[in-house]
């Protein structure tokens, strides 16, 4: 039989942030077993460091040039095929819980069959859906605050139709409800706040608790994929109580490069620094705590589903992966969030692999990935091939121990428009980066200026080299590699969807 693909993805978990990738503060038990009992890839690259983009390449193999999903806001074409679709085809079941973010939040909670898979039951960061409608069932006691922290409604009047109607109450009950709970004056709620929802009624367990139910009804001599994707620890960061006393402000990191020499930064990345120009050092280091804590929640949550799938699954015939869809800047830079503004913890992502059969556990992995490259991985692994060309390539064979050297000597990442808080008009916000091993070069259509690091010596980008004439040919080396890229995704055959 085929492997069971389960897939556990994140929304906006950094890299550096698991104990397994280095992390000294932020605790990922659960996570840091996955590591160790498989290969961790250490330098994956989201493609377009924004939730909808990547995710539709998550599911597809291709840029965001080719799936045509750029940023947040337009919905994935149903006739572009994706992996679910092909395993789906091949005799798979499948089934996804949680987030899912290829179609807008302004159009509601999608419902199944959605992209290949025949079972879903959805829970956006927005919150509306299946998830809001058992928790104000379940935790009456907690209407008012789950209703003040809805955003991004549905505007189709259609949606609405024999629904409570949320719109018309949501930014009272967040007056009352929500905002006396945000660590300042300075810093508002949608970036963090102090929960009062119990544990039992986090968006994690819900998320979990749907997951294991449908594990346990599964039939195990069908192959099964399961895309389990959880909210967390997306903004705004609110674990419940026993998480969030976890981790003290002042144990957590300080802010790197907040004092960055603003002549050498783009345009776009000044502009979106003012709009935190009035957070407090303290601000930032609530807002650390806080994000760790949700980590962690979200690492016991994962925990309780490792669990499930080892009592009901054969290990030995069951490729676990655990991803995130892009980072999370964390006020380093002077920044929150992700987007055009490409340092290491906005695009770098965990990536690690899980199948005691096949691959050796304990390996750590430092080729260059791109999550262009979990589809076709996870076709080949399954003994498929892709129905269209995809952009990424497969790093099976790595893998399996039976390639010489990577696909890819080096990761493309894509943007096109900033922060939602940057005000800087495009073309200027549509970075282009090549990361390769020792360098991240991005470049910016029509502009003079441009983005060098050094990632041996100066790892936190701290110092942009694009200025210094002893770096032109590196600067010129990385701008053939884009060029390259660029034409390599022109492939004709994607036009047709």
């Amino acid at each position: 039989m085929p492997p069971n693909i389960i897939l556990i993805c994140s929304d906006q978990h950094r890299a550096d942030r698991i104990g397994a990738y280095g992390s000294r503060v932020c605790q990922t038990p659960n996570l840091d077993r996955l590591a160790s009992e498989g290969v961790p890839f250490t330098r994956c690259y989201s493609q377009n460091p924004v939730c909808s983009a990547s995710r539709s390449t998550i599911m597809t193999g291709w840029l965001s040039r080719n799936h045509r999903v750029l940023t947040n806001g337009p919905s994935l074409s149903r006739s572009i095929p994706t992996v679910a679709d092909s395993l789906h085809g091949a005799g798979y079941r499948t089934a996804a819980f949680g987030k899912m973010h290829l179609t807008p939040h302004s159009a509601g909670a999608p419902q199944a069959p959605h992209y290949g898979f025949e079972h879903l039951e959805c829970a956006e960061d927005s919150r509306i859906g299946p998830y809001l409608d058992w928790a104000i069932r379940t935790f009456p006691d907690y209407e008012g605050y789950l209703i003040g922290t809805l955003f991004n409604l549905p505007k189709e009047e259609a949606y609405w139709k024999g629904r409570r109607d949320f719109r018309k109450e949501y930014l009272q009950a967040r007056e009352k409800f929500v905002k006396p709970l945000e660590i300042s004056h300075t810093c508002n709620w949608g970036f963090g706040h102090y929960s009062p929802l119990p544990e039992a009624a986090h968006p994690n367990t819900w998320i979990t608790n749907r997951a294991i139910a449908h594990l346990e009804a599964h039939d195990s001599k069908t192959p099964l994929l399961m895309w389990v994707s959880y909210v967390d620890p997306h903004n705004p960061f609110d674990p419940p109580k026993r998480f969030r006393e976890m981790y003290r402000p002042e144990d957590v990191e300080a802010c790197i490069g907040v004092d960055a020499d603003e002549s050498l930064l783009p345009p776009h990345t000044r502009a979106v620094r003012k709009y935190f120009k009035d957070f407090t050092e303290q601000d930032h280091r609530i807002l650390r705590a806080l994000y760790y804590g949700s980590i962690t929640f979200m690492d016991e949550q994962i925990g309780r589903f490792l669990k499930a799938l080892e009592q009901k699954l054969d290990m030995h015939n069951t490729l676990i992966v655990y991803l995130s869809d892009h980072g999370e800047l964390l006020g380093d830079y002077g920044i929150y969030g992700k987007t055009a503004y490409h340092y290491d913890p906005c695009i770098r992502v965990p990536m690690i692999f899980r199948w005691s059969a096949r691959w050796t556990a304990g390996r750590r992995e430092s080729a260059i990935m791109e999550l262009t490259d979990l589809a076709p991985t996870l076709l080949d692994a399954a003994g498929m091939k892709a129905n269209t060309p995809m952009d990424g390539v497969s790093f099976a064979e790595l893998l399996d121990g039976r390639a010489n050297a990577p696909p890819r000597d080096h990761a493309f990442i894509e943007s096109y428009a900033g922060a939602p808080e940057d005000p800087t008009p495009a073309p200027l916000t549509w970075a282009k980066t090549i990361r390769s091993s020792r360098w991240r070069a991005t470049f910016y259509p029509g502009a003079s200026h441009g983005e060098l690091f050094d990632m041996e010596s100066d790892p936190h980008e701290l110092h942009n080299l694009w200025l210094d004439p002893k770096c032109r040919e590196v600067i010129e080396e990385h701008r053939k590699l884009l060029l390259d890229r660029l034409m390599l995704a022109d492939y004709p055959v994607r036009r047709l969807y």
